[in-house]
């Protein structure tokens, strides 16, 4: 059995699973991110017993999807959103010295490709890029079967690329970002509404909600395009809140995207959506293990 832990700024979810993806049992738990970083470790902690001992598991390894840049060989979070004083965490060993059991510890959007890789969509793929695409935009690459994570551990930051001269200014501090343009973030600020009550809205005809999901789906489609421009994969993923808009969002970039690619690439590439919803954190997390 594998264990494998999704860590948020709100929660954290775990999962006991089989190598196979079968999940034996699941538990979520609030983060407490506003009590700090100790307090964070020992919720982990917390949930990795809770389940060892549900089913007396025998455990081989854990796996930790984290939000932000993480050097994976040695499992240290760099930094991560939304969890005060998590700079340089060396969570592999302070997990490893806990369990006496290897730990992996990785980007949560990196999990997520993982998962749909092995779980998923991406299962008859060697080469595809995985977006999700939330709150915020971020991803990951599959080349050959296997995760590329860059020369630093923060390839797959798509967010940021730079697909227009302006926008709203973007988290990382520039203008222009995909993510500045094409997220939930981005919906909120045209619209002033959350991405379930703009979908609501543009499914009873409401015009501005409708704009905005087109805006949204045309700055989604330049993004795609370059990405397949650059890395020629046979499959996009898109994951994340956002695509349960289905045909609203993946409709229109599937239609769109062919304006901005390469011929050929955009002729041989599919775009589909996730397969694994909620469940590709923690699956993608125990899959690190794998």
């Amino acid at each position: 059995m594998i264990i494998g832990i999704d860590l948020g700024g709100t929660k954290i979810a775990g999962v006991l699973t089989t190598p196979s993806g079968k999940i034996i049992m699941d538990v979520q738990i609030p983060t407490e991110a506003q009590k700090g970083k100790k307090q964070v470790i020992a919720n982990i902690k917390k949930a990795v017993r809770m389940l060892i001992h549900s089913h007396k598991a025998k455990v081989s390894a854990i796996g930790i999807g984290a939000p932000g840049p993480i050097l994976y060989e040695k499992g240290i979070v760099i930094e991560a959103p939304n969890l005060p004083g998590w700079k340089k965490v060396h969570l592999k060993n302070i997990l490893e010295k806990e369990f006496k059991l290897p730990i992996f510890v990785d980007n949560d959007a990196n999990c997520a490709a993982l998962a749909e890789a092995r779980f998923g969509a991406g299962k008859s793929a060697k080469h595809f890029i995985y977006m999700t695409v939330s709150t915020g935009i971020g991803g990951g690459i599959i080349i050959d079967n296997k995760l590329y994570r860059g020369a630093i551990g923060s390839a797959g930051e798509f967010g940021h690329m730079k697909i227009a001269d302006s926008s709203p200014k973007c988290g990382c501090g520039n203008y222009g970002c995909l993510e500045a343009l094409a997220s939930g973030s981005a919906l909120k600020k045209m619209t002033g509404m959350n991405a379930i009550s703009v979908e609501l809205a543009a499914r009873q005809g409401e015009k501005k909600a409708r704009q905005a999901i087109r805006e949204l789906a045309h700055y989604l489609a330049i993004g795609i395009a370059n990405l397949i421009n650059a890395f020629n994969p046979e499959m996009v993923i898109i994951g994340g809140g956002l695509s349960n808009m289905r045909e609203l969002i993946v409709s229109p970039v599937k239609k769109e995207f062919k304006k901005y690619a390469l011929g050929l690439p955009a002729k041989s590439v599919r775009i589909v959506r996730a397969k694994l919803g909620t469940k590709a954190g923690v699956l993608g997390a125990a899959a690190l293990c794998l």
